[in-house]
């Protein structure tokens, strides 16, 4: 939780490397409460504004309670695979704390494309913008951690966070976050969409996998931020195709 987003969480004692490196089981479910929080939030302001309205505060308020942690990812793994010619170069430019053209771009996509479609949702229920809004942080967030297990991390900072995170995972780990994802998607989604959810998360995983694979070798903590940026907006493409 405290990874996540900016709430404090008690943490009593040392945290181990072993410890940080096994707390991306936990992204599923942190997912979910997060997006549980937002819905909330979306509930509470749709009561008192048009929808649209309703839509933009809750994605500000997203922005706050993560800390834009994923968007800035999105903005610096934009930029690197736009602007660099090589993997060496595309890491330097990922490095770089500032944001170019196709960075800006990528976070324009982004946030007009959750706004327009999570409006589009409200347009038919207020409860499918809810749905939305929990399974896609949940599954989102847990495709994200399943890529730490699965590509190699190509920063060399060895007292980065998400370094930490990419280690010690274990088969068990993966099953939990998985589950877990499964679990939050089929109890609020239902079956039938809940399945397509998943599907389309799994596909979209292995897009990514290969994508990331082929353009820099593995991940950094910024393509990570994009893996959930995409993922998450895909879901919400899909549940408005679904809903259309």
């Amino acid at each position: 939780m405290s990874f996540l987003t900016r709430l404090p969480a008690p943490i009593h004692g040392e945290v181990t490397p072993q410890a940080l490196g096994r707390c991306h089981r936990w992204f599923s479910l942190v997912g979910a409460l997060i997006g549980l929080g937002l819905a909330l939030v979306y509930w509470g302001f749709e009561q008192m504004f048009p929808a649209p309205v309703a839509v933009f505060v809750t994605l500000g308020i997203s922005l706050w309670l993560t800390g834009a942690l994923h968007e800035d990812g999105l903005a610096d793994c934009m930029d690197g695979l736009g602007g660099g010619t090589d993997v060496a170069q595309r890491l330097a430019i990922m490095k770089d704390s500032r944001v170019g053209s196709y960075g800006v771009l990528a976070l324009i996509v982004s946030l007009l494309g959750r706004w327009l479609l999570l409006s589009t949702l409200a347009q038919q229920d207020t409860g499918l913008v809810m749905m939305a809004l929990i399974t896609s942080h949940s599954l989102s967030r847990g495709l994200a951690a399943f890529m730490m297990g699965i590509l190699p991390y190509l920063r060399c900072d060895r007292d980065s966070k998400v370094h930490a995170l990419t280690g010690h995972h274990r088969p068990s780990d993966r099953g939990w976050l998985t589950g877990v994802g499964v679990l939050v998607t089929v109890l609020v989604a239902g079956m039938s969409s809940g399945v397509i959810l998943l599907v389309v998360t799994a596909l979209c995983g292995l897009i990514l996998y290969r994508w990331l694979k082929q353009q820099l070798g593995g991940v950094t903590g910024d393509a990570l931020g994009a893996v959930q940026q995409m993922t998450e907006l895909l879901l919400y493409l899909t549940l408005a195709a679904l809903h259309a």
